[in-house]
């Protein structure tokens, strides 16, 4: 039995969350740790608020309200709407209310101090409104790409612009042009830890979006990233002088702080230092705009801590767009999960969610087409599992044989760590559940239905827990999917 800390990315407390969220990385992360728990791993499930986000400020002062508390209300909000889709972490830690998260900052900060410099860098600054462009409060054009972008991280290329190309940037509090100023950062040399992430990460499966990628950002062993933002939101640490560091830097204190916080509360699931080890494997499901933060950053972190995991997998997702265009929890334009789950099965919306992923490039949710799924495709399969009746029985060969089907064994492949899909692992079930449905003798027998609920049980669970009650399967199936973790 291995250990494995799995994660998905913290959300911005700034609203609640929408089917963007869904099919990016917090199904595929529920996915993952269902798997691996199937498997017989011992299994840590995290998130946390990102309550340091300056989007979580910039939408507070719109609202008048206080933004730690409103924080606060929005991780009870997200909590609710991922019960109502059957998602449940061992721990999503509101990160304002938890001291582990500002030592573990402090831990990082000081492991990489002396690899920093403080000098005077380039930002953009709006007079009339007293705001620093670092991030949320300004917008601009990323110089890698030429979409629009904050600073911090290009959601486009993942890129984190370059301050000094860009020459213009937009006040997101009164729309008026930013001017460029100088302020003192820590800016880490961070490039000089590129071969030793190269080399760490070279044999760990990723797709090839993210390898593309890695391979362009870390040639460039002159590369610097600023760390300290002065006048924004962040966690200020001593062994950078007191400034502010920034969230997208105090990511993998997040995650070990969750870890820290949940196990001091759950004794019974083992120590830290038992789980924060170098034999532990960290899985990462990350939008694909959180590459340069997570592969790279987090990566170049856990290099320099000995005592802790090493760079672990990365499985990163593109964007899903709602009729074409950007999800947007700032304008409004979303499909909610709470909305959506007042309407529909969790498991019609975790399975079509998983079809639809955006995996490896943007893809688009249709109302219509969902709804249009859920009756000619999801219904059918849902009241004929509820039909199961004791009509044939299937010999050990024939069991085997559908074990053998090309459906199955593409399933495996997909639940894989290597090669990893929900949208793989959910047409590969479908595809197994046709099978059955087109053959008289599968159909009426409860193996085949049972095998179907092995395949539908991360995905949708509701559902397999039906399949295995109406075969007359008190516990999980036996534990025979040829696979390695």
């Amino acid at each position: 039995m291995l250990k494995f800390i799995v994660t998905a990315t913290p959300p911005t407390p700034n609203g609640d969350l929408h089917l963007g969220h869904l099919s990016g990385p917090f199904l595929a992360a529920d996915v993952m740790q269902r798997r691996l728990k199937y498997l017989g791993h011992d299994v840590l499930f995290v998130t946390y608020s990102d309550d340091y986000q300056s989007y979580l400020p910039r939408k507070t002062q719109a609202l008048r309200r206080k933004p730690f508390a409103y924080a606060r209300l929005m991780r009870q909000a997200m909590t609710l709407s991922l019960e109502l889709v059957n998602i449940r972490f061992d721990t999503f830690m509101q990160a304002a209310d938890t001291p582990a998260y500002q030592h573990a900052g402090e831990h990082y900060a000081r492991l990489v101090a002396e690899q920093t410099q403080c000098k005077a860098h380039k930002t953009f600054y709006c007079t009339d409104c007293n705001l620093y462009g670092y991030e949320g409060f300004g917008r601009t054009q990323c110089n890698w790409c030429g979409t629009s972008s904050d600073t911090s991280q290009c959601e486009h290329c993942a890129r984190v612009p370059d301050v000094e190309q860009i020459s213009t940037m937009t006040c997101m509090s009164c729309q008026g042009q930013m001017q460029p100023v100088q302020v003192k950062q820590h800016i880490w040399k961070i490039g000089q830890n590129y071969p030793a992430v190269r080399h760490a990460l070279a044999r760990r499966p990723m797709r090839n979006c993210l390898s593309d990628y890695l391979a362009e950002v870390l040639s460039n062993e002159n590369e610097c990233w600023p760390l300290t933002r002065p006048g924004d939101a962040g966690v200020p640490v001593a062994a950078l002088d007191n400034y502010p560091v920034h969230t997208w830097f105090l990511g993998l204190a997040g995650y070990r702080s969750c870890v820290e916080s949940y196990l001091a509360a759950h004794p019974e699931r083992g120590e830290f230092a038992q789980w924060w080890t170098p034999d532990t494997e960290l899985v990462h499901l990350l939008g694909f705009d959180c590459s340069y933060s997570h592969a790279v950053g987090y990566s170049s972190l856990l290099m320099a801590d000995q005592s802790g995991p090493r760079p672990g997998t990365f499985i990163t997702n593109r964007f899903l767009k709602l009729d074409g265009e950007d999800f947007s929890t700032s304008r409004g334009h979303a499909v909610w999960i709470k909305d959506l789950a007042g309407q529909y099965p969790a498991d019609a919306i975790r399975l079509f969610c998983a079809l639809t992923a955006p995996e490896t490039a943007v893809s688009n949710f249709s109302r219509e087409q969902f709804q249009e799924w859920y009756q000619q495709s999801f219904l059918p399969l849902a009241k004929r599992a509820e039909q199961i009746t004791d009509a044939a029985s299937l010999s050990a060969a024939q069991v085997e044989s559908l074990r053998s089907h090309a459906s199955y064994l593409r399933w495996q492949t997909f639940a894989s760590l290597e090669a990893f899909s929900i949208a793989g692992m959910a047409q590969a079930a479908l595809d197994f559940a046709a099978v059955i449905q087109a053959d008289e003798a599968l159909s009426g027998a409860p193996q085949a239905w049972q095998l179907l609920g092995e395949l539908m049980q991360p995905l949708c669970p509701d559902l397999a827990d039906t399949l295995f009650a109406l075969t007359a399967c008190d516990e999980q199936p036996a534990k025979v999917l040829h696979e390695s973790a």
